[in-house]
């Protein structure tokens, strides 16, 4: 089922809403260094059920409540389900992913942008090292199970 002009152009007036939203809550919020908006919502995928991605680095790794307030304020101004990556604790390769596809909305520090960008970059070059020596060794039989 193809989907028509105006509706496209709904969905992106959609998106753009939901971004510039989630970006003023964050803008107020002094322990968000970093957030990326990623996902169905940048990709062009933005369905009725969709939820909403966020990534986010905070300046020290927020509470277990902290975050689900965090995470029940944006869902209820965005009117929409959000899930939230910590940025702190993930893996390289979310990481790397959210650098590649995301959409930078907040960045309170160059510096600490820069080293989040660079040691992203860094290991995720060395998972993928790692990651071909070890094919190879499954490959030559050298890795037993």
């Amino acid at each position: 089922m193809a989907i028509s002009l105006q509706r496209l152009r709904e969905i992106n007036v959609e998106i753009d809403r939901i971004a510039l939203e989630i970006k003023e809550y964050l803008d107020e919020r002094e322990d968000v260094i970093v957030a990326f908006i990623f996902g169905s919502a940048v990709e062009g995928k933005l369905t009725e059920e969709s939820d909403i991605d966020i990534a986010v680095l905070f300046a020290h790794k927020p509470s277990s409540s902290g975050l689900l307030d965090i995470i029940d304020n944006l869902s209820t101004i965005t009117g929409r389900e959000v899930d939230i990556v910590i940025l702190n604790n993930s893996s390289p390769i979310i990481r790397m992913q959210v650098l590649k596809k995301g959409t930078l909305l907040k960045k309170k520090s160059d510096a600490i942008y820069n080293e989040f960008f660079v040691r992203t970059v860094k290991e995720y070059d060395d998972l993928k090292y790692i990651r071909k020596e070890e094919e190879e060794n499954i490959l030559r039989g050298r890795i037993y199970a």
